[in-house]
């Protein structure tokens, strides 16, 4: 896992960290990514996690069940696609979705299509509408591969102690305070998905550091265990 630092949220950062990179990229649909799908060598992948939250939001408003709803129940249908094969191998989760999930959203999409005429532009459910249907190429993206994912919600789960950490700290201090943080949660976050307990690796880390020799430090880190 690795976080990088950025003073800003422009578009230029993540163009240069990624400038050498080729292939898939999921994110939401910030604008500041545009950029990175000009280039021609990333894909986008959309997240179909915050496609469904739009939707969500206006049914929990509503007292009757209406189109958003109605949304929801085939996002639903998606999903339980993915729950029967969430074990599976990449080859056999690329099957069912070309035998089944592309079918279920040629129809959806339809059905998108044919609901959003009349939306005053302004509704919340009209910009639910414009969202899944703007973004479409990229939300139907992770049919085309068994190793991607419909949402990013693993890196959503991943970055959540930050979000809820920045209510206490406020802030990183400087620059160099912000580096030095995203290569903290870099280290961390890495020890967290290799099954690695964080805070005994940084333990062990810190009691060895002092007497381990700077040219071998990479022996040190959490994959090098």
């Amino acid at each position: 896992m690795l976080f990088e630092f950025a003073e800003s949220r422009a578009g230029a950062h993540p163009l240069n960290f990624l400038r050498d990179y080729h292939g898939y990229l999921q994110a939401d649909a910030y604008s500041g990514h545009d950029a990175l799908y000009r280039t021609g060598r990333i894909i986008e992948v959309g997240c179909w996690a915050h496609c469904r939250r739009r939707f969500f939001e206006i049914a929990k408003a509503q007292k009757t069940p209406g189109l958003a709803a109605q949304a929801l129940a085939w996002i639903a249908k998606l999903y339980a696609i993915e729950a029967d094969i969430k074990d599976r191998s990449p080859e056999h989760k690329l099957a069912v979705r070309q035998a089944e999930a592309v079918a279920l959203l040629a129809r959806f999409h339809q059905w998108l299509q044919g609901n959003a005429h009349g939306l005053l532009a302004r509704q919340p459910l009209a910009q639910a509408f414009g969202y899944a249907l703007r973004h479409w190429p990229a939300l139907v993206r992770y049919t085309e591969s068994g190793i991607l994912e419909p949402d990013n919600n693993r890196l959503e789960r991943a970055i959540r102690p930050i979000a809820l950490g920045r209510a206490s700290w406020l802030f990183a201090g400087s620059p160099r305070g912000g580096r030095a943080a995203a290569t903290m949660y870099s280290l961390l976050g890495t020890c967290s998905l290799n099954g690695i307990e964080p805070y005994a690796w940084l333990k062990d880390t810190l009691q060895r550091l002092p007497a381990h020799p700077i040219s071998q430090v990479q022996e040190l880190l959490p994959l090098a265990r």
